[in-house]
């Protein structure tokens, strides 16, 4: 399954903006305008990786930490319920770290029976279907078989769905996770060069084009099987040029008293060769570079989590985080710079639980900690600065709070942030 990373683009309509055209008027009311609660932090989430499926035949999508996306045939309709054909692109994300779950902007607030819980995330992620840059929807009766790979080795976890408009998360079912298998596959390293080259002899003479290259061989536009290289090298008696293409191609005869192959080439030159030859070591640096990460992520990946889902969007495996020793307190923050408090992102980090938990940067009446586990508030400004309150600060200002309120004073890092890494990178130090 080939990979395309996505980039994010600008819907054209807002050119509009800017035209001189009429502006007319309806006397409808206009349709509302839906809203996500999914915000994610601008210049730091990461962008969805697009795979493209069939959308007639079953499919699968192969994830490169060893996770994998299995879909049913016929499993895609449009807006209108109508069955789709031709290839239909796959968006995914998947969240495992603490810093990802920060910047995606994906609430982790669980409300059971009126009463506020934080998730532990055991693998978050969100996923959706369009062609030509249409939605679409799983067909009734199908669905998509998400194979996650989690890096907590926690067996048993709860399966979440968000609604994306509420933030609301419903809970869906329990189930245990199975061991990541270590006999799993790492792709094949593949030659830049494409086609085969043939080493025969061709008689080029009366070819205009022809008289002033090097042609040391003959490149098919299709890698050929072993078995008809090995007759092609072999027994092969005369070989000629029969037609010229308009593609910049050439027929090629090649006859044997065994039969005749008629082959679509191009003619290989000295200069192709030592192109290819660079590629193929750039290729081959890439494919080691993704053979490592795999490597190390599969590595990383303790539990594959299995479900079926019947509708795209943003999934969860969790358990809530039930402290057994939590201390309340209404928490004010004060953040260096002049900054307004409602643009900034603000979170508490508990290692311990593997728990990241949103706060208002304005002043927070339901800050919970258990302070026998190492605890960290880091903050994200507009300009994307990382200030933190790091752990022994975080300690020392509530030694010196009056036990109901308390004012954290964050501290500049030095962090400035592009992606969720550098908040990975930096927490070592915090904590």
């Amino acid at each position: 399954m080939k990979l395309i990373h996505s980039l994010p683009f600008i819907a054209a309509v807002l050119l509009a903006c800017n035209s001189n055209q009429e502006i007319i008027t309806s006397s409808e009311d206009p349709t509302p305008e839906i809203t996500s609660a999914i915000n994610p932090i601008e210049g730091l989430a990461t962008t969805p990786d697009i795979f493209k499926v069939n959308a007639i035949q079953s499919d699968t999508v192969f994830l490169a930490n060893g996770g994998s996306i299995v879909f049913d045939d016929h499993s895609f309709v449009d807006r209108n319920g109508d069955p789709v054909s031709g290839e239909v692109d796959i968006e995914w994300q998947e969240f495992h770290s603490l810093a990802d779950i920060a910047v995606s902007g994906i609430p982790m607030k669980y409300d059971s029976s009126g009463t506020d819980y934080d998730l532990v995330s055991g693998g978050m992620f969100t996923i959706n279907a369009k062609q030509n840059g249409e939605d679409l929807q799983i067909a009734p009766g199908k669905s998509a078989t998400v194979n996650l790979v989690s890096q907590q080795d926690t067996p048993c976890y709860n399966f979440y769905a968000l609604d994306e408009e509420t933030g609301d998360w419903s809970y869906q079912t329990t189930k245990n996770g199975e061991k990541v298998q270590d006999n799993q596959e790492v792709k094949p390293i593949e030659s830049a060069v494409k086609g085969t080259i043939l080493d025969v002899e061709v008689n080029t003479n009366g070819i205009q084009e022809l008289e002033a290259v090097e042609v040391i061989g003959w490149k098919t536009e299709e890698r050929l099987t072993e078995e008809k290289r090995a007759w092609l090298s072999s027994n092969h008696s005369k070989a000629r040029l029969t037609e010229i293409l308009d593609d910049g191609c050439y027929e090629l005869e090649v006859k044997s008293m065994d039969g005749t192959e008629l082959l679509k080439v191009r003619p290989y030159t000295l200069e192709n060769a030592l192109e290819d030859s660079r590629l193929n070591e750039l290729e081959l640096a890439r494919d080691m570079d993704d053979i490592k990460e795999y490597q190390e992520r599969l590595a990383a990946g303790k539990i594959v989590r299995s479900i079926a889902i019947q509708d795209f969007g943003t999934y969860n495996w969790d358990i809530v985080c039930k402290r057994a020793n939590s201390t309340r307190m209404i928490a004010n923050f004060e953040f260096p710079g002049n900054h307004k408090a409602p643009l900034i992102s603000l979170f508490l980090i508990s290692p311990d639980e593997n728990a990241i938990i949103k706060y208002d940067a304005t002043g927070d009446s339901k800050f919970s900690f258990d302070p026998n586990l190492k605890n960290c508030l880091i903050a994200i400004l507009p300009n994307n600065e990382l200030v933190a309150v790091g752990n022994d600060d975080f300690k020392k200002m509530v030694a010196n709070a009056d036990g109901k309120n308390c004012t954290f004073a964050f501290k500049r890092t030095g962090v400035q942030l592009k992606s969720a890494t550098d908040i990975e990178n930096h927490l070592e130090k915090l904590i």
